[in-house]
């Protein structure tokens, strides 16, 4: 990938050898690039991609291509390389890629298919008509002795044609006209959060796509785990026919790995312990860790490759990371969650260990914070972290299952925003969707809440 980037020719202490008495001379060739093409969160990882080979998911997703015949669900933890995995197999040239929160109604899924394809969903048709008219006159003398003697008859005819042109359209459903050129192409289709998607538009969308499924259509369906089976649950024919492909949270040593493919792009070399740091506070997620090492390389001024490898000294610290908190996540975020929906009358005020006060939104966030925070929380645990955090007078199971619902619900207010957390209200269970907002509870509540606490004793 040399086309955006600027090579230039450093020279500098030119290595002078001799071959067959001849001198010659080499010269060190830079490649030149910025920090954000090198480590870019967000984008796909050019310089820094990880295939993860140990677990053979290229592998597992190239044999479904090839195979088929099944619907592929592909779920794994937010920001975990779902997307890039898809990407690297298939582009956005060779497949139809829907993203779940762009659909709201049914028909924008198949329109979605329809503009991809460049297909019609009306047809108009017109038609030349060619109409001939003769007309005859006939005229008796005894009318008018102007025109003829009497006695006499005058006749004649006359034709004319008339052309009448008339159009006829006729309109298709996107749904009919999308399904017979998917059973005519077969260009697989990938719909990236398909949990966003209404419960009942994912049913519909299922039973429909079933017989080009059945004829060989690729139809890869990503969310995130505890959506796994919602293809199953949604339709039941379905059992059997759906392929699971998991993506696991990223271990310590596939984190580092972005770092050791980044970081000599910049001529830049830091301490394995810097290296761990960095995956450890990563919440097991790639694009975090993209994150860190692009705010590394800031941290020490360095904005483009360097002329010469450089070791870069230093271990990031918690002031490193609360710093990044501040920047790369949103607190508008938390404050939401924190201030909850509008109420008439104020809400119960808590006394807090650490000597602050807050109501029961602040005090499950708090609570949550001090779990790790954990991406998979489970009531008991949170109701524990709640004594911990609050001075008596705990809440109980409905009050938090009611809070939570409720938070679930801040957290998407907006059309087309990801969920932050979900609350399984059948388990009792809390999923924290969010990598960056759990980065954000660990480096500016949690921490802070402990130095509050550490400070009041």
């Amino acid at each position: 990938m040399v086309g955006r980037e600027k090579i230039k020719v450093l020279l500098f202490s030119a290595n002078v050898c001799k071959v067959n008495e001849k001198v010659i001379q080499t010269y060190y060739i830079l490649i030149t690039m910025k920090v954000s093409e090198v480590f870019n969160p967000g984008g796909f990882p050019v310089h820094t991609y990880n295939p993860r080979n140990q677990l053979e998911l290229e592998k597992q997703f190239a044999d479904y291509l090839d195979s088929g015949y099944k619907l592929l669900s592909l779920t794994g933890p937010t920001k975990s390389g779902k997307t890039v995995l898809c990407l690297q197999l298939i582009s956005k040239e060779q497949g139809i890629w829907i993203s779940g929160g762009d659909i709201r109604e049914e028909n924008d899924f198949w329109l979605a298919i329809v503009h991809k394809l460049e297909l019609y969903t009306e047809t108009t048709v017109g038609h030349d008509r060619e109409r001939t008219e003769t007309v005859s006159s006939e005229v008796t003398g005894g009318l008018s002795a102007f025109i003829a003697n009497v006695g006499s008859n005058v006749s004649g005819s006359e034709s004319t044609t008339a052309h009448r042109a008339q159009t006829v359209s006729r309109a298709e459903h996107p749904r009919t006209v999308a399904i017979n050129a998917l059973n005519k192409q077969k260009m697989p289709i990938i719909v990236d959060d398909f949990h966003y998607i209404p419960h009942k538009i994912q049913i519909n969308i299922v039973r429909s796509l079933k017989t080009p499924i059945f004829e060989g259509l690729r139809l890869v369906l990503i969310s995130v785990p505890h959506r796994a089976y919602d293809t199953v649950k949604i339709e039941s024919e379905m059992v059997g026919r759906v392929q699971q492909l998991k993506i696991p949270l990223w271990g310590e040593d596939e984190l580092i790995e972005i770092s050791k493919r980044g970081f000599p792009h910049l001529n830049i070399k830091i301490d394995n312990e810097a290296n761990k740091i960095l995956a450890n506070e990563s919440f097991g997620n790639p694009q975090l860790m993209q994150e860190f090492c692009a705010n590394f390389c800031k941290f020490n001024k360095i904005t483009e490759s360097l002329p010469l490898c450089t070791p870069i000294p230093g271990i990031p610290k918690g002031d490193f990371f609360s710093g990044i908190a501040d920047v790369i996540t949103s607190k508008v975020d938390y404050d939401i969650l924190a201030r909850g929906p509008r109420q008439r009358s104020d809400r119960k005020k808590r006394a807090f260990v650490d000597g602050s006060k807050g109501d029961i939104y602040k005090a499950i966030l708090t609570a949550l914070a001090n779990t790790g925070p954990k991406t998979v929380v489970e009531y008991e645990e949170l109701r524990s972290k709640l004594r911990s955090v609050l001075m008596g007078d705990l809440p109980q199971l409905q009050q938090v299952s009611r809070v939570l619902a409720q938070m679930e619900r801040l957290s998407s207010i907006s059309e087309g925003k990801p969920k932050i957390l979900e609350w399984d209200n059948s388990t009792n269970t809390l999923y924290l969707l969010d990598p960056y907002f759990a980065f954000y509870l660990r480096w500016a509540i949690r921490d802070k809440s402990n130095q509050k606490h550490l400070e009041s004793l």
